[in-house]
């Protein structure tokens, strides 16, 4: 039986695919032409922009599949989990939806218009589990320059060569140490599991993880982790400036690949790195498991 499915998947693919978008034409055209309030994936509500095609996805429920699956495999009701780089919060609101009112989740963002946003959405659904913090996390206490884009979730510290022409403006962030962070929310090892760390700081991560290495070292928490070479290459880090901070704690590290599709899905894996400088692509998902860990998570995903 699998065999004859899978002599006829081109023909499927070749039929599918245009339903699959006409499907999803018709899903967009209800959104209208103006901002509204929509229930996303059943479980929380989002003020979708229809012309913005990063809230068409989170609506759809297309945007970064993989992690929302990572998200619902990995975190228990009562863990305390970081998005860093939080955005309108799709992924804060994921997050706030597993961990439960018994549950905690600190969510950055320094671009004041993605905080806007950001709060709203928290607050529409009620998420009291949810703490925000408009500061940009580092490697010190200090202030610095951060360049606003055109593009929510392009502005950074160390704009790359494709966001540069996006930038309208530069305004001054405070930097903190995610580690000072967690010790003044009393977040205490043994009484609470840091569970799930996101990182999708445009350039800075070397910076985050530099300040984050007590957290790591006393929680073991699993990080995903958005690797953007121009990024990092503007902000004068090496492209394996990452994996010296979180190799030496005992982390394995993977990639996050795409193989062949199963109907009309594309199934991820979990491929090992053996170096950040050779097997990393100019922008690609990275996953850092503890060794401490019992098992790899994500079996279903195809890890090996």
């Amino acid at each position: 039986m699998t065999s004859l499915v899978d002599a006829c998947m081109p023909v499927l693919r070749l039929f599918g695919r245009p339903i699959r978008r006409g499907y999803l034409d018709l899903r967009t055209i209800r959104l209208g032409k103006v901002p509204q309030w929509q229930l996303v994936g059943g479980k929380f509500y989002m003020r979708i922009d229809p012309h913005d095609w990063m809230d068409r996805a989170f609506y759809l429920g297309s945007y970064e599949q993989h992690l929302v699956h990572l998200i619902a495999t990995m975190v228990r009701p009562g863990d305390v989990c970081i998005d860093v780089g939080a955005q309108k919060g799709f992924m804060t609101l994921h997050l706030a939806e597993v961990v439960g009112g018994k549950g905690r989740v600190i969510a950055f963002e320094p671009d004041p218009r993605a905080m806007e946003a950001l709060r709203a959405n928290v607050q529409r659904n009620g998420f009291k589990q949810v703490s925000l913090s408009s500061c940009a996390l580092g490697d010190c206490e200090a202030y610095c320059r951060f360049a606003l884009s055109r593009q929510l979730g392009w502005s950074s510290r160390f704009p790359n060569e494709l966001a540069k022409p996006t930038i309208t403006s530069s305004i001054s962030v405070r930097t903190r140490r995610l580690d000072d962070i967690i010790a003044e929310a009393g977040v205490v090892a043994g009484t609470h599991r840091i569970s799930f760390i996101k990182i999708d700081a445009e350039g800075s991560e070397p910076l985050v993880l530099q300040g984050a290495q007590e957290t790591l070292t006393r929680f073991r928490p699993t990080v995903h982790i958005e690797v953007n070479k121009p990024s990092l290459c503007a902000g004068g880090f090496s492209p394996d400036s990452i994996e010296t901070l979180l190799r030496p704690l005992g982390y394995q590290l993977y990639a996050i690949r795409f193989g062949k599709t199963r109907w009309l899905h594309r199934r991820p894996s979990l491929v090992p790195l053996a170096s950040f400088a050779s097997d990393v692509g100019d922008l690609e998902d990275v996953l850092a498991v503890s060794s401490a860990s019992c098992a790899l998570p994500f079996r279903d995903m195809g890890a090996g």
